[in-house]
């Protein structure tokens, strides 16, 4: 047992060291899609008439899903840049593979949000560990399966 825990402890230390860079683009990625998804949201609140509930709303499914296409064509081409790109019906479902990752976190969150808010959690640290937790699950995700090298 402990020769195994060793091995896996070697074996995540080496795909770390192998992926430093791609993880830091990865946060810059991330962190600048959330950066457009909020800010988005912000003016179409604000300034372009998503000011009842119900656009509130729409204005929050319309940023995500912008911040989502862009963070998918921005790790594609800066992220994952040595990485094979997926053309026509395979880039479809390389889109779709990457909306599924995103929904599954979502999900998880969601799930999540009121389990720590029942253990009294403040709200923001919260979300912070939600995000934290999603952000490790989608990178993994996409470096395995999304953005995959070739032959992988």
């Amino acid at each position: 047992m402990k020769i195994l825990r060793e091995n896996v402890a070697r074996n995540i230390i080496i795909y770390i060291t192998r992926r430093k860079l791609i993880m830091v683009k990865f946060l810059v990625v991330s962190g600048s899609a959330v950066a457009i998804n909020l800010v988005l949201l912000f003016l179409m609140v604000r300034y372009w008439g998503f000011d009842t509930v119900l656009r509130e709303n729409a204005a929050n499914i319309i940023s995500m899903e912008i911040s989502i296409i862009y963070n998918f064509f921005l790790s594609r081409a800066f992220t994952w840049s040595d990485r094979h790109k997926e053309k026509g019906g395979r880039l479809v479902i390389q889109i779709l593979k990457f909306h599924v990752a995103i929904g599954i976190t979502l999900l998880f969150r969601a799930a999540l949000f009121p389990i720590l808010q029942h253990f009294g959690v403040y709200y923001i640290i919260n979300a912070a560990i939600g995000i934290i937790i999603a952000a490790i699950f989608n990178f993994f995700i996409y470096d395995a399966l999304i953005f995959r090298e070739r032959g992988a």
